[in-house]
């Protein structure tokens, strides 16, 4: 097999053309390389970011080592899953990895890996992947209350997003700052005193992500205010919706299928333990 190369913004935007066929069904991977081009874009000296692909392009083989977290994504053929098996082997793991978000079509060869270098896991999570298109998104009507503004998050929000998010760890922070800065986010702040009290965030594997409304201000209808005006700014820009949620919360579910996302895959977050991990 080729070796893993890193590629840059070019080699990047020719895997996105791969990834427009058949769609929708591979608009997570197109989105996850559309997020990182964007990213590389506004800091080609982007830390602690690698991007990696096979020289053949148009297997749309690619591996993206942001930090612990691992996205990878291949067409369907039948070297895909051996492929992308024996790219992962070439990568060094020594525990503490996450393979955030990876539809199921993945889930063989990222345990297959797993287990090959003899890593534990610590957490596998199902969700249900979930898309709008642009054209229902330019649909929505948003106007805010009365006595409340839309607008983006600014980088010093960070640090309220985080302290509310039930999945904070050490990095996260840096992760929803880096995010804030270079990606569609939006805020509802309260226009007496400018506080946030719902909020929502283009996750780097290009997901609606990170939305909560804080629980003085829950059944206001705010959630769903919020998934529509990013919903409205991301097709504003010629693109999809796609987020992800969780089978037991049927509160989210039932809000974005109300609002027109419909289910098109299962995803798996894979996290593996860390080594000396502290429990």
């Amino acid at each position: 097999m080729d070796r893993l190369q890193q590629v840059g913004v070019q080699q990047m935007e020719d895997l996105k053309s791969v990834y427009t066929r058949d769609w929708p069904k591979y608009c997570k991977e197109y989105y996850c390389l559309d997020n990182f081009v964007d990213l590389h874009r506004r800091d080609p000296q982007l830390e602690n970011v690698k991007v990696y692909a096979l020289p053949d392009l148009e297997l749309g083989l690619f591996v993206i080592v942001d930090r612990n977290q691992i996205s990878v994504g291949f067409l369907e053929s039948e070297r895909s899953e051996s492929l992308l098996r024996e790219a992962l082997l070439q990568l060094d793991f020594l525990g503490g990895e996450q393979f955030a978000s990876m539809p199921k079509r993945y889930f063989k060869a990222a345990m297959d890996v797993i287990y090959a270098k003899n890593l534990k896991i610590d957490i596998n999570s199902a969700t249900y992947s979930l898309v709008l298109s642009n054209e229902k998104a330019l649909q929505f009507q948003v106007e805010p209350p009365v006595g409340f503004s839309l607008k983006s998050l600014d980088v010093k929000d960070a640090k309220v997003v985080d302290d509310h998010w039930e999945w904070s760890e050490p990095g996260t922070l840096s992760f929803i700052q880096r995010q804030i800065f270079c990606n569609t986010s939006v805020g509802l702040y309260k226009d007496e005193d400018n506080e946030l009290v719902a909020w929502c965030i283009r996750a780097q594997d290009g997901l609606l992500a990170v939305l909560q409304v804080k629980n003085s201000y829950q059944r206001r209808g705010f959630g769903a205010l919020i998934v529509k005006e990013f919903s409205r700014l991301e097709a504003l820009q010629g693109n999809d919706i796609i987020t992800e949620v969780v089978p037991e919360n049927k509160a989210s579910l039932s809000l974005f299928q109300k609002l027109g996302f419909r289910i098109i895959n299962q995803c798996n977050w894979l996290l593996t333990e860390a080594p000396m991990r502290e429990r």
